[in-house]
């Protein structure tokens, strides 16, 4: 018998186990049987003492031997709805391991859905797994608990895993599934600008009108014409679009029926770009001015300028913002940085040759791209230079960076992919940095956008190209023939691919598009 500290009694059986120590010695026998006669108090006090008694090395060997008799299945012990609870806030490769403790252990995982609640919970909080889920059609799978088994969804993780290390793989040296739209344009060929969503693409045309096309189908299923010049930025969210244009105005439409809302007039050149966010939207002009726009209110009709930004030298033709600063580039050189909430100039980024055409700004980190065939990345909060990307043969026209890759358009037609985290570490050869090359339009290379799957890009030569980075390997057809009661995948299997994964895509996408008239209309 074995007393635990809780003071309950456990042993193989009724009886108390003979040792061959007991046998050869009858005192040891004497004193054991003298200890089960006394109560719990007498027998505790009595180990204290014996324990008093002993050197270092016994102490050792009695701290050894009491460990196994110490622990306790905290699993198997607690009722199953906590076990659930504490288990659902593992990873997965804890997970795999939780399962490979004991049958209960697994039991917990499998009657809790604790794969199907890893998923969800991946889904809720990083957004390639979502927008994985939509592509591939899973994910209204796993908000469906009785439909399929546990073991269902135990593969399906692993599957998921094994699509994801594989379309990154394809951004490197994969061949991406290419869909392309003919515009059609009558007279002046050229799409300036794009966003896209997973219904459709918006895009803005050098013939003055608007375009919205199914992303599935690639058939065009709105026009809006209202400009009397080209289309050079826009930017939609889920109730309006709004556009700028070569004619010197801003204009806002329902983004759902098309309908014209409102215009806004203030600028007198043309419209080169435009953001908004957070009640707020700025645009810059050929006029070489910013204008800051307050959006505050549900109607278009309350869209107000509040300020303007005078400083640069020549055209103004991209701008940026978040809550702390609005960032401006022009073809002047330089990278202006503004305070957003007081409007007043911070600070110069100097640095490139010619002009500046296109940038993005996140968090400390501005990327720009310019006529001198570079890009740059840059430290918004001191003003210096992190890195210098040399590669396109032209004008860098068109730049997107996310917490993975820079990708980058120009006027060779090119559109080249960058490891990011390569180009902010001083130690990696600038040969190491590119990724790859694309080569599949005709012409300039206007406005891209890209996001873990895709880039969708537009071009002088009239047309939307959409390369898709997915995988087309079928690999979850085989899930649903799994038998319930069947042996779930090996957990060395599934640590390999966890392992071996990208690390979580922490996506920031930004939906403003860039354009400039004076560069591409002159």
């Amino acid at each position: 018998m074995v007393v635990t500290r809780s003071g309950v009694s456990s042993s193989p059986s009724n009886s108390t186990p003979t040792s061959p120590q007991h046998k050869t010695n009858p005192e040891l026998s004497d004193m054991i049987s003298t200890f089960e006669e006394w109560d719990q108090a007498k027998q505790t006090s009595f180990v204290k003492t014996l324990i008093g008694k002993l050197c270092h090395e016994q102490l050792w060997d009695i701290d050894t031997a009491l460990r196994p008799f110490m622990m306790r299945d905290f699993i198997a012990t607690l009722p199953e709805y906590v076990s659930e609870h504490i288990l659902s806030y593992l990873d997965a490769k804890s997970l795999c391991a939780a399962e490979q403790v004991s049958k209960q252990w697994r039991d917990v995982v499998n009657n809790g859905h604790l794969w199907r609640k890893l998923i969800i919970r991946n889904v809720n909080n990083e957004d390639i797994w979502a927008r994985l889920g939509k592509r591939r059609q899973w994910i209204n799978h796993v908000y469906k608990s009785g439909e399929f088994g546990p073991h269902y969804f135990r593969k399906l993780y692993a599957k998921i895993v094994q699509d994801l290390k594989v379309s990154n793989k394809m951004w490197r040296d994969g061949k991406p599934h290419l869909r392309k739209i003919d515009c059609a344009s009558h007279d002046s060929k050229g799409v300036y600008c794009l966003q896209y969503d997973d219904k459709k693409i918006v895009s803005g045309l050098r013939d003055n009108t608007i375009k919205v096309w199914d992303i599935n189908s690639l058939k065009n299923t709105m026009t809006l014409t209202g400009h009397t010049g080209s289309v050079l930025c826009m930017q939609y969210d889920e109730r309006i679009i709004v556009t700028g244009s070569s004619d010197a105005c801003i204009r806002i439409w329902d983004v759902k029926t098309g309908e014209h809302l409102q215009m806004l007039i203030h600028h007198c050149d043309a419209v080169l770009h435009l953001r908004f966010q957070d009640g707020i939207m700025v645009s810059c002009s050929k006029d070489r001015t910013i204008a800051v726009w307050s959006m505050n209110g549900s109607s278009p009709q309350n869209i107000v300028m509040k300020h303007v930004l005078v400083g640069h030298r020549a055209a103004v033709n991209v701008v940026d913002f978040d809550e702390k600063y609005i960032v401006s580039a022009s073809g002047d050189r330089t990278i202006r940085v503004w305070s957003t909430q007081q409007c007043e100039f911070v600070r110069t980024l100097s640095g490139h040759t010619r002009g500046i055409a296109c940038l993005q700004y996140h968090g400390n980190l501005v990327v720009s791209g310019s006529s001198d065939c570079s890009i740059k990345l840059w430290d918004i909060e001191v003003g210096a230079i992190l890195r210098t990307l040399e590669g396109h043969e032209e004008l860098v026209r068109c730049i997107r960076f996310d917490s993975h890759r820079i990708v980058s358009g120009a006027y060779d037609g090119t559109i080249k992919v960058w490891d990011l985290k390569a180009a902010l570490d001083p130690r990696i050869p600038l040969g190491n940095i590119c990724i790859r090359t694309i080569s599949e339009h005709k012409g300039r290379v206007f406005r891209l956008q890209f996001d873990e799957f895709q880039i969708v890009s537009s071009s002088h030569d009239d047309t939307i190209v959409i390369f898709d980075f997915l995988s087309r390997c079928d690999f979850y057809s085989d899930i649903q023939k799994v038998n319930s009661d069947s042996i779930c995948q090996s957990f060395e299997a599934l640590s390999d691919i966890e392992q071996d994964t990208v690390e979580n895509f922490q996506h920031h996408r930004f939906e403003s598009s860039s354009s400039i008239e004076s560069l591409d209309d002159s």
